[in-house]
């Protein structure tokens, strides 16, 4: 039982780390770094505007870019269960951020936390597959690149479901 509980406990662990010290980073941050790093990453949190479309994918491409390049580089790959932890990281500082603004609250509620747990959890399991860090020669199998198709497919369709409620969330 552990044996299988393992993995989830593990990449949780990650997750939560991740985020905590994000929002730690925020409270130890000075405001003009925090907005750099933001405006830098994801610039979609400082606008008040709608964001375009492109703006609200190309942080996701990137993320899912750096995924496959880690996972295909013969010593990067060891390292690829970063790219969730960072990105983890980097969604515990923007909150951190939205929180303190007082008047982001259902932005933060509604959209950056639920989305951003998201992505960070598919990109966190999509990492764990390709490349476990237990194993010291991993292998692809058939059913491992069928549950990573999945879960790549609901990364889309979670790009495509915020892409939808992005508008509505910005009248609020």
């Amino acid at each position: 039982m552990l044996n299988r509980s393992f993995p989830l406990i593990y990449l949780l662990g990650l997750l939560v780390v991740g985020y905590l010290g994000g929002l730690w980073l925020f409270s130890h941050m000075p405001n003009e770094q925090v907005n750099q790093l933001i405006k830098w990453m994801d610039p979609r949190i400082l606008d008040d505007k709608v964001p375009s479309k492109l703006s609200s994918i190309l942080p996701q491409l990137v993320s899912i870019f750096l995924l496959l390049l880690f996972a295909t580089h013969l010593i990067l790959r060891y390292i690829i269960l970063l790219i969730g932890t960072m990105r983890s990281v980097f969604w515990g500082i923007c909150s951190g951020y939205l929180i303190a603004q007082e008047t982001e609250f259902w932005s933060y509620a509604l959209w950056w936390f639920p989305f951003q747990l998201l992505y960070c959890s598919l990109l966190l399991l999509i990492g764990y597959l390709m490349v476990p860090p237990h194993a010291l020669h991993p292998q692809l199998t058939n059913q491992k690149l069928k549950v990573i198709g999945v879960l790549g497919c609901i990364y889309l369709l979670v790009i495509a479901i915020e892409l939808f409620v992005l508008p509505y969330i910005h009248v609020l």
